[in-house]
């Protein structure tokens, strides 16, 4: 009624109120204007940003009581989605939308379709008071940004329909692991030498509204080509050594070809020779992605080729004291090259008088990995089951043992420590055995005996010989006895 007079005081000269005070004058003028406010503010929809495909969230007044809620898309008279405290949430059989009520029946359209971007109205019933609220959708959209390679420069922008606000712009980067990085306040930004810290889900936050403050996230995911980061060295005395070399993130080949990849290398050096490089492996490109052999005869290291399904670019090599060196892999584009070393070091152990021992012979035990240790390098020997270590320096590269004994066969382990830290071992199994006799002594003790024999044997020989020759010398007259004597005459006759 205050508001009713004093609008007659202003509009009525004739009217008794006509003297009112330049007071009174002036809060008349006050109160019409938040009328007139208020009547646009209802008739002016709330601005909420979304973007295509992503998800947005239109939130329902809290009004108290038992209250029916029905969402309207545009100028629609049916109702979208409703909820009745009788009969639950109902949805419109032809929803072109995917919407839902959240627990508090507020909106949720998930994902955003390109159709969406309209005017959206709220209705609460409560007895018979009725509550409405508009809101109307504008776009954010991300312009999308091709695949960077490690060390270019990345631009992304946040573009926004023109709406009643001013949204203000937070770019937040994605959050990789050991990497610290700030948040920009822009809508436009450039990012330089980017690496892989800067690849995954870029977001766009929004924050605007007057009254009641909204957010609205935008994503988008960027690529950043690079190669993992590898151990500077490998320690290994395995069978097998993989050695790793892989592309940052999961990115398909077909997208790298886009960038520009012409072709990738596997390649050795010796560490017993710098200044040589042995070609390994060659990357062929295109619809199948392969490593081909390179490795000539000469080559001490071989590797397989294969074909590259995923992200993996590792080689396998079995291991022997020939693949000691530094190993480089490398991926070659129109405008630069990536590439990453690694060092293998294999340990080995041995002993100067082979893997079996006799017993009393000395023996000196080697563990080395083909060069002189640095100083932060440590050896350990051990062995669990023997007695061979007793009183020696166990973290020397090499061990002397003046005389073995057979209780000190077994597995002997040499294990190679950094900063407390086990990089590998190494296991020799030491058989040792009781000394046999001189094979040379048994050879002469044989031939004495034989000889022996053989005199003895040409001895008996000769004295048969010597007796025989003896009587035949010697023979005697012979006599007989006639078998028809002759008449008259007794005994026995010369003949």
């Amino acid at each position: 009624m205050l508001l009713v007079t004093h609008f007659l005081c202003l509009t009525d000269p004739l009217h008794p109120l006509w003297s009112c005070s330049e007071d009174r004058m002036m809060l008349c003028w006050i109160l019409i204007s938040l009328f007139v406010g208020f009547l646009k503010a209802q008739e002016n929809p709330e601005v909420i940003y979304a973007q295509v495909g992503g998800n947005v969230i239109l939130p329902r007044e809290n009004i108290k009581g038992d209250v029916y809620v029905n969402w309207y898309r545009g100028k629609d008279i049916n109702i979208t989605i409703s909820r009745n405290p009788q009969s639950g949430i109902q949805r419109a059989k032809e929803m072109k939308t995917h919407a839902d009520l959240l627990p508090d029946f507020s909106l949720k359209i998930s994902p955003v379709q390109e159709s969406d971007f309209e005017i959206w109205r709220c209705e609460q019933h409560v007895l018979s008071s009725t509550y409405k609220k508009t809101y109307k959708l504008y776009h954010v959209t991300i312009p999308k940004v091709p695949a960077v390679i490690a060390g270019d420069s990345l631009s992304l922008e946040c573009k926004m329909d023109s709406s009643p606000v001013k949204p203000s712009v937070t770019w937040i980067p994605p959050e990789n692991s050991d990497c610290h990085q700030s948040n920009h306040s822009r809508e436009k930004i450039k990012v330089k030498d980017v690496s892989r810290c800067h690849s995954g889900v870029w977001t766009c936050m929004l924050e605007y509204g007057s009254k009641k403050k909204y957010y609205t996230n935008a994503t988008t995911t960027v690529s950043v080509i690079d190669l993992s980061a590898s151990p500077d060295t490998i320690y290994t005395s395995s069978s097998k050594v993989n050695i790793p070399c892989s592309l940052s993130s999961k990115i398909p080949w077909s997208i790298l070809n886009e960038t520009g990849l012409s072709g990738g290398s596997w390649s050795f050096t010796p560490l017993s020779d710098p200044k040589s490089t042995h070609s390994l492996l060659s990357l062929s490109v295109g619809s199948v992605v392969r490593w081909n052999k390179t490795q000539g005869k000469d080559s001490p290291v071989k590797a397989e080729g294969r074909e590259l399904k995923d992200h993996v670019l590792s080689i396998n090599l079995p291991v022997s004291e020939k693949i000691r060196g530094v190993y480089t892999c490398s991926l070659t584009f129109s405008t630069k090259t990536l590439s990453r070393k690694v060092q293998v070091e294999v340990l080995n152990v041995s002993s100067s008088g082979g893997s079996r021992v006799y017993e009393g012979q000395s023996v000196n035990l080697t563990c080395s990995l083909g060069h002189q240790l640095t100083s932060d390098l440590e050896v350990k020997w051990n062995c669990s089951s023997c007695s061979i270590f007793f009183g020696l320096n166990l973290h020397q590269s090499t061990l002397s043992i003046p005389e073995v004994k057979v209780e000190h066969s077994g597995k002997l382990t040499c294990e190679l420590w950094k900063k407390g830290e086990k990089l590998t071992s190494a296991v020799l199994s030491l058989k040792i055995e009781k000394a046999p006799v001189d094979i040379w002594l048994c050879v002469a003790i044989s031939s004495g005996v034989v000889v022996f024999i053989l005199l003895v044997v040409v001895t008996i020989i000769c004295i048969r010989r010597h007796r025989q020759m003896m009587m035949y010398r010697r023979r005697k007259i012979k006599y007989c006895c006639c078998k028809n004597p002759q008449q008259n005459q007794k005994g026995f006759y010369k003949t």
